[in-house]
């Protein structure tokens, strides 16, 4: 009887054993599999945190850009500007005093036209850093005129289509970064895909707006965007996410480009 007792109690022990060897193995492996989660989780929020600094960086960069846009377009239009039409007006004083002088009116008048060069160069520049037509009349007229230019240098079609057009946006940063988009495709279609044909769409509601934007251009092999974003590509996509909105940019080599841009308004 007393060997059959120790029997029981060594095959006690032994399952107790086995048990506390279960529930330690258990309870290590819980513990690793938390661990690893809150390492995981960690990871994820220092990501999160590197993402989130990297995008406010690039609207602080968007915000300063525009800030220097305008106080650039200002300088030349109000400083450099009005000092070349002094200079202008004060030419035709010379001209006027040098009626009897051939070889110096000849010098005036090459001169002059110099200056009137460089003051359609000033107000071309100006007008680009900050289209009056966007401040004064909004986004339709602005990029009416924006793709008239265009028109006007023969080198490709542009053609704007408005779909819908319920009058200004409220919010005239919304106006600017959808206009600024759309110079940043216009400009990406010409240089990069040497396109010949441009069409935009663009639908203005009371709640929401949307873009519909193409090209004729080379395209590009969409796998590679997310390796090799330029900065003109992170600027709008950090300006749709300023709108609240989407971007879907579609592409392959000799296909062109469709890149469509919503947002509540």
């Amino acid at each position: 009887m007393e060997g059959g007792f120790q029997t029981d109690e060594v095959y006690l022990i032994m399952a107790m054993g086995i048990l506390t060897m279960l529930a330690l193995s258990l309870a290590l492996v819980l513990f690793f599999y938390k661990s690893q989660r809150r390492l995981l989780q960690e990871k994820m929020i220092a990501q999160q945190s590197e993402l989130q600094y990297q995008e406010k960086l690039l609207y602080n960069n968007i915000l300063t850009q525009e800030k220097e846009r305008k106080r650039i377009a200002k300088d030349l239009h109000d400083d450099i500007g009005s000092k070349l039409n002094v200079i202008f007006l004060n030419m035709h004083r010379i001209e006027r005093a040098a009626k009897e002088s051939p070889p110096i009116l000849d010098m005036v008048s090459d001169i002059n036209q110099v200056i009137n060069i460089t003051i359609d160069t000033t107000r071309r520049i100006s007008h680009d850093l900050l289209p009056p037509t966007l401040d004064n009349f909004g986004l339709i007229e602005a990029v009416k005129e924006l793709c008239e230019t265009y028109q006007k240098s023969d080198s490709v079609n542009v053609l704007l289509e408005v779909k819908q057009n319920d009058g200004r946006l409220v919010d005239k940063t919304t106006e600017l970064n959808l206009f600024r988009i759309i110079q940043e495709l216009i400009s990406n279609s010409i240089k990069h895909g040497e396109a010949e044909q441009i069409s935009i769409d663009l639908w203005l509601g009371s709640e929401n707006l949307k873009l519909e934007y193409r090209d004729n251009g080379k395209g590009f092999d969409l796998a590679k965007l997310d390796d090799k974003k330029g900065l003109g590509t992170q600027n709008m996509e950090s300006r749709v996410k300023m709108m609240g909105g989407k971007m879907n940019i579609q592409s392959s080599m000799g296909e062109g480009i469709l890149v469509r841009v919503s947002a509540e308004v």
